[in-house]
């Protein structure tokens, strides 16, 4: 059920008559000398703002490394070694705009304390699990409580931050984005080297225990509260049909390539864009009504946020089946250890922190559609180049002129991701900073998945048509890969050219 909304739940009318449909759809104005600024934040609650998204980055990367340790030590099948890694990602997609919402109603810290408790309490269950059983449905309800925790890193950030302070901030959220995947991937692959709690996978998630203990008390000292004004109230139909919609999205996409794509999974992938429409008729029904619905039409009004998704979805996309593609490609295909893979994409990662630090600098002085263009197109010339060597090597890859390459598509993907973020926040009001933020990560999640989807199907053929030796096909797999994420960043440029120029 819903109740009246308040006037905050949207953005304020700029010109013309004030509540006409059009202005809904407009932009903020200005702060007017009677609203006080943002309160902002400083170092400490920056960093303690952003170990939400890092813990839940580093720990599903991670994850992914201690796969195959897992199935060994516990008796998995090839299905339920899958399901370790899906139902987080999942558990963390799905109810993701509900946590960005809940933390506009109640309070963004109450939701990011909660979510890390959550977080915390079930990473430690998986570390001490006695079966696959229960480690899957740990890891299920540890991606429901970074679905808590992780909108409110973005939106705290909207609420709190303006002008230079916010392109910094920004820029560490996309560093930090970016950089903690390779990070989670070479710590899994360090802690996998050490024989401790009687299987080394158990170290991993030991290690997101750890890591959600300290975040917590950091929260606990430092995090500031925001959230939006207004009455508390939900739209539970609405949420009930976002749930099903991006389910029946989500379990195809993670499980139909390991199942063979039953029927089942076609038919639930059909029935994703009625849900999807349901759902937006009765948010848009609820707005004009002056409701308050889960996700505020007016956001997608705005040109930055909505050209802002589309540019999301290839990049994640993108990126998504590049990492899933490497870490098999090396693995098992060129007989890489998890370390091994992992340090040779350490100094990408190294490149990516560094450079999406700089670009916080240059956005306030370039603007964003400037350093999106450039960012497409530098990662689409050096994944074009990178993907011939690759091609070129084949099964004998050398791994340190393929780390080398790799810096360079680091500068690219840098340009890109936070620069992005930063455009799409711009015009976004704080009353909406949650839901703005839990519908990008939603967004970015559903592409991660898609994007390995797709490269799992890629690989298959290639190997499946392939009478080369294994190595060869595995790196001609990763190289076609690169050559459409290339072809993704190049489309990606052309999109930031439709950015408002302000």
């Amino acid at each position: 059920m819903t109740t009246s909304s308040a006037p905050h739940d949207r953005p304020l009318p700029r010109t013309g008559e004030p509540g006409s449909e059009d202005d809904r759809a407009a932009p903020p104005p200005a702060r007017g000398l009677s609203e006080p600024p943002p309160p902002g934040l400083g170092t400490a609650r920056l960093l303690t703002t952003l170990s939400a998204l890092l813990l839940s980055v580093v720990g599903f990367a991670a994850a992914g490394i201690a796969v195959p340790d897992i199935g060994a030590s516990l008796g998995a099948t090839a299905a339920e070694q899958s399901l370790v890694v899906s139902v987080y990602a999942s558990g963390f997609a799905i109810p993701m705009v509900l946590g960005g919402r809940l933390g506009d109603l109640y309070g963004r810290r109450r939701l990011f304390l909660l979510g890390m408790a959550g977080f915390t309490l079930f990473s430690l269950v998986a570390t001490l699990a006695p079966s696959i059983t229960v480690l899957i449905a740990a890891r299920a309800l540890t991606g429901v409580s970074a679905a808590a925790m992780v909108p409110q890193v973005l939106a705290t950030i909207t609420a709190s931050t303006r002008g230079t302070e916010r392109a910094r901030a920004v820029a560490l959220f996309g560093a930090t984005a970016g950089g903690a995947t390779a990070i989670g991937q070479v710590l899994g692959g360090v802690l996998l080297s050490v024989p401790l709690l009687g299987a080394p996978w158990r170290m991993v998630f030991a290690m997101s225990t750890l890591m959600g203990v300290i975040a917590f008390g950091a929260a606990l000292r430092w995090l500031p509260d925001t959230r939006a004004p207004g009455h508390r109230s939900l739209d539970l139909i609405g949420t009930a049909l976002l749930g099903l919609a991006l389910l029946a999205l989500m379990i195809p996409i993670s499980q139909g390539g390991a199942l063979g794509w039953p029927v089942w999974c076609w038919a639930l992938l059909g029935s994703t864009p009625v849900l999807f429409a349901a759902f937006w008729r009765r948010q848009s029904r609820l707005h004009r009504s002056d409701r308050v619905p889960l996700v505020p039409p007016p956001l997608f009004r705005l040109g930055s946020y909505r050209i802002g998704l589309v540019m999301a979805l290839m990049l994640q996309s993108a990126f998504g089946g590049f990492t899933f593609l490497y870490a098999i490609s090396t693995q098992t295909g060129l007989g890489w250890s998890p370390l091994h893979a992992a340090l040779v994409l350490l100094p990408f990662s190294l490149c990516f922190l560094t450079v999406s630090i700089w670009s916080g600098r240059l956005a306030p002085r370039f603007g964003f559609r400037r350093l999106l263009a450039i960012g497409g197109l530098v990662q689409a010339a050096l994944l074009s180049v990178t993907a011939v060597s690759v091609c070129v090597q084949g099964a004998g890859l050398n791994p340190w002129a393929f780390a080398a390459l790799l810096v360079g598509v680091g500068v690219g993907q840098a340009l890109m991701f936070g620069p992005l973020v930063g455009a799409m926040i711009a015009e976004v009001p704080p009353a909406s900073a949650g839901a703005a933020s839990g519908v990008l990560q939603t967004t970015q999640q559903a592409a991660m998945g898609l994007g390995v989807a797709v490269a799992g199907g890629l690989l298959g053929a290639a190997l499946a048509g392939s009478t080369a030796p294994a190595g060869q096909a595995y790196t001609s797999a990763l190289a076609i890969c690169m050559l459409v994420q290339a072809a993704f960043a190049i489309a990606f440029a052309l999109c930031a050219l439709a950015l408002p120029r302000r």
